[in-house]
């Protein structure tokens, strides 16, 4: 194995690392929130309100 290919093959084991990392976080918290809006902690139309603020703040210059 030439250098280029170690890199290639280490960089592709970190990208495979980070996804499941990315998508345990993405799961837990998406499992959280539905908890506490079927708990009736949080209201739904406020939880959207947050999302849409997050998600705008992206659209500022």
């Amino acid at each position: 194995m030439s250098m280029k290919e170690k890199l290639l093959f280490v960089w592709l084991l970190v990208v495979v690392a980070f996804s499941f990392v990315f998508h345990y976080f993405w799961a837990s918290a998406v499992y959280a929130l539905g908890r506490a809006v079927a708990l009736n902690l949080v209201s739904l139309p406020g939880l959207a309100k947050l999302a849409a603020g997050i998600c705008g703040v992206g659209f500022l210059p």
